[in-house]
């Protein structure tokens, strides 16, 4: 694997290209829709905010990054998609960096706060993985600190993103993207003087709580409609 260059963000022109060219082809695909989407900030609202979303499936951020609204996104991406060259170039140029899930990868958090310090946004998913056994229900408990951290370092708010769908999310899927309002610095105690590990946990497992709610309300309204 081509070593990830963390020092510098770099600004590549072929998300935003086929942001623009892949939506027609992309909607026979999946049923999207879209709630909240006055929840997310515009440009001249000058907020520093990281968007959390629950992991269901691989291409988790282009589904909650398609609406114009949303600018571009950069994104966390297990390390062991970039073993491939051609996987961590295309990756790499949809604003794509790896993190070593489970090691506390200090270069990932770095390069995270670096982005939201510069004026970018940044998604994650604060479950760092999977949880497959769970048909896609956000799991609060599972949320690693990682969030908190660059959010206390960054002052950023965070936007809650929940993706939901009545099953496991396959092409003829229907997909409802749910934006709930800005969490921010006071409510996750990220703006305490004494942030501990305990107050990192307590602010992600409140963000995936967020999270988990909007994803229980989308699906209390399916069920409303069947």
């Amino acid at each position: 694997m081509k070593e990830f260059n963390y020092s510098k963000v770099k600004n590549y022109h072929m998300y935003s290209v086929l942001k623009v060219i892949a939506k027609p082809f992309f909607k026979p695909f999946y049923k999207l829709s879209f709630r909240g989407k006055e929840n997310i900030p515009g440009k001249k609202e000058d907020v520093k905010y990281i968007v959390a979303i629950n992991h269901t499936c691989a291409i988790d951020p282009v589904f909650v990054g398609y609406p114009r609204e949303m600018p571009v996104l950069h994104f966390m991406a297990k390390a062991e998609l970039f073993r491939n060259p051609f996987a961590a170039w295309f990756i790499t140029h949809m604003h794509g960096f790896p993190v070593k899930r489970g090691q506390g990868d200090n270069s990932a958090i770095k390069y995270g706060m670096k982005l939201i310090n510069e004026g970018h946004v940044m998604a994650i998913c604060p479950e760092g993985r999977r949880i497959k056994d769970k048909d896609g229900v956000p799991q609060p408990g599972e949320a690693k600190k990682g969030i908190a951290i660059i959010a206390q370092e960054t002052g950023a708010s965070v936007l809650p993103a929940a993706i939901y769908s009545p099953g496991p999310i396959k092409v003829g899927s229907r997909i409802v993207v749910s934006y709930g309002k800005l969490i921010t610095p006071e409510e996750m105690g990220t703006n305490k003087e004494n942030f501990t590990s305990d107050d990192a946990a307590a602010a992600a497992n409140l963000v995936m709580q967020r999270v988990q709610n909007l994803w229980q309300a989308e699906a209390e309204a399916d069920c409303e409609k069947n």
